[in-house]
């Protein structure tokens, strides 16, 4: 886990944000229909909230204090049920909340949103990856920082290729993506691309916050060294470092499912009217009764699921689309990412 050893106010990261090495972001992204397809069902998810005439402030409802803006297949899931597991901390149920997100769930209100958090315990998060889905969604960083000033942000991250690969993998077996491989990754715009940007993902967060405030996270980190990296991420939150659970060995939502034929079956059954509130409410069950769906959908003791071959002239061509911003980000967090491909 990553804290920048010299930690200076937001002024000065805006400073650098801006600088001569941050990103272009297109003002026009290309049209992305399986981009598009999730986002929808983001959405969807919270159609009875939506729905309610009246929603009510609970009376624990309070600011979360720790937000994981993302990214998406970096080992968001794993993280927010290993935080949750710690006495001092109480994480969202859905994990994904999207609220800050114009197009999603702001529409929900403050008072609904602060209700999925409980002010007696030290700690409160969500985690919702869309936080960091420009140029799709942008002014996140914004709402936030106008809403929880004091909020702390993890962000997690993880080869950019590799998480491609998941991506494709996550959103073909969910039936969001039907384009073919090699075209789709041609492309310089398409979410597949930005998602793994995680530099040019940061410069708002890096605008409106102090980065002692934001900590970055690798994925390779916390499967390499789970423990070590949860100790680190509850100091960076204040509380008991010292925490740990047999829990910590349960691996969530791997791609070992993805492509096979019962987690396709249940994916095309929940977008049925009948069966839209399970696929709403699921992440609302109780820890015991998800890992339970989760052992029989996902099958955490499988291999991960085979990830389609990228042709060597592709590759070199995404190598370079990352080089700069691997290295801004190697820069800003001091030190580069074991088990990442070499961008330099």
């Amino acid at each position: 886990m990553t804290q920048d050893p010299d930690p200076g106010a937001a002024g000065s990261a805006a400073i650098e944000a801006g600088g001569p090495n941050a990103p272009e972001v297109p003002d026009n992204p290309s049209f992305d229909p399986a981009d598009e397809a999730m986002c929808a069902r983001a959405r969807d998810r919270f159609t009875g909230d939506r729905n309610r005439r009246r929603q009510k402030r609970s009376p624990h409802a309070t600011p979360p204090q720790l937000i994981i803006i993302g990214g998406l297949k970096c080992g968001t899931t794993s993280i927010h049920h290993y935080l949750g597991l710690h006495p001092e901390i109480h994480m969202s149920k859905p994990k994904e909340l999207n609220f800050f997100v114009e197009e999603l769930n702001w529409d929900l209100g403050l008072d609904w949103y602060e209700s999925r958090f409980d002010d007696q315990f030290p700690v409160s998060g969500e985690s919702s990856p869309h936080y960091t889905n420009r140029p799709r969604f942008n002014g996140v960083a914004q709402r936030i920082h106008e809403n929880c000033p004091d909020v702390r942000l993890i962000y997690m991250v993880r080869d950019p290729i590799s998480r491609i690969l998941s991506h494709w993998v996550h959103a073909t077996g969910a039936g969001y993506e039907t384009r073919d491989f090699i075209e789709t990754l041609s492309l310089p715009d398409t979410s597949y691309i930005h998602r793994s940007m995680y530099w040019m993902q940061l410069q708002p967060y890096l605008e409106y916050f102090d980065r002692e405030r934001i900590s970055v996270i690798s994925q390779e980190e916390l499967s390499r060294d789970r423990e070590g990296t949860m100790r680190k991420a509850f100091s960076f939150l204040g509380v008991d470092p010292d925490f740990t659970s047999e829990q910590f060995d349960r691996e969530w939502e791997k791609s070992s499912a993805k492509q096979e034929g019962k987690y396709q079956v249940m994916e095309k059954l929940i977008k049925l009217p009948g069966l839209r509130s399970l696929d709403r409410n699921f992440d609302r069950l109780p820890e015991s009764m998800r890992w339970m769906v989760e052992k029989l959908v996902h099958d955490p003791d499988k291999p991960p699921a085979p990830k389609p071959e990228i042709p060597d002239d592709l590759m070199e061509v995404l190598v370079g689309r990352f080089r700069d911003d691997v290295a801004s980000l190697t820069t800003w967090t001091g030190h580069g990412f074991e088990g990442w491909r070499d961008y330099s």
